[in-house]
This record gives C-alpha cells, sequence and structure tokens, in this order.
C-alpha cells in the first residue's frame, strides 16, 4: 500500500514537471517615430477589444445571474408547493462556466490582430514558450 502511495506522488510529480507556462509575448517597440505611434495605435485598439470582451463577460454573467435567479424562483415554488424544505441558494443556479470560456476565446481573438498590426509598424513581436521545470520538446 505505501509503495503504491510513494508510486502515485512519484507520477504526479513528473507530470507536473513538464507542464508549460505561456506562451507569452515579448514587444520590442518600432525605431522611428511613426512606428511609434503607428504601435500606439495597435495598442489602443487592442486595448479597445480588451475591453469590448469585459463588457461582453459583464452581460454574459447578468444574463446567467437572471435566468438562475428565475430557476431559483420556480425551484422555490416547486417546493412550497410541495410543502418541502428549501435547500438550495440561488448561487445553485447560476452556470457561468460558459462566460468564462467565451471571455477566454474573445481575448485571445484580440491578440492576433495586435501582433500583426504591432509587426507592421515596424515592431517586433517574439513568442516565449515557459515552463515550470524539466520541460522536453
Amino acid at each position: 500500500m505505501r509503495a503504491g502511495l510513494l508510486m502515485l506522488g512519484l507520477l504526479l510529480a513528473l507530470a507536473a514537471c513538464g507542464e508549460e507556462r505561456g506562451p507569452y509575448h515579448v514587444y520590442t517597440p518600432p525605431l522611428s517615430a511613426s512606428g511609434q505611434m503607428c504601435a500606439d495605435q495597435c495598442t489602443q485598439s487592442h486595448n479597445y477589444c480588451y475591453q469590448s470582451c469585459g463588457l461582453d463577460y459583464r452581460s454574459c454573467i447578468n444574463d446567467v445571474q437572471a435566468i438562475g435567479a428565475h430557476d431559483y424562483e420556480m425551484y422555490v415554488k416547486t417546493r412550497f408547493d410541495a410543502h418541502e424544505k428549501v435547500e438550495k441558494q440561488p448561487s445553485d443556479f447560476e452556470h457561468p462556466g460558459a462566460c468564462a470560456v467565451q471571455k477566454k476565446k474573445c481575448l485571445s481573438a484580440c491578440d492576433d490582430p495586435y501582433n500583426t498590426c504591432y509587426g507592421a509598424c515596424g515592431g517586433t513581436v517574439t513568442t516565449v514558450y515557459s515552463c515550470q521545470s524539466f520541460c522536453f520538446k
């Protein structure tokens, strides 16, 4: 039994060793003044895109909460009509996971156009991959 637990711990540790973090981007700005102004416009568009994703996420959460509140109300009514105890909370009827997935996709969709724009302005975008330790490729 003890050997089995030791083996399980070793396998989990080895699995974590190859876990990647990233990728992330390193930006080298353009050298010319016009290139820097161009890159600034790319950054403004990128920031606007991120803000838009945040607003969409907030709207999604509001919808999830409204649907959850309605479902909770129906649950309470059903329990009340059946003379049963209300055991759940309103948050039990909220499922925001899809909103998080949607936001992640939205933010990701902002990055490729930004990187292309930044490069077209004369800047350099370098993709860096990193990991915790003992990463093999």
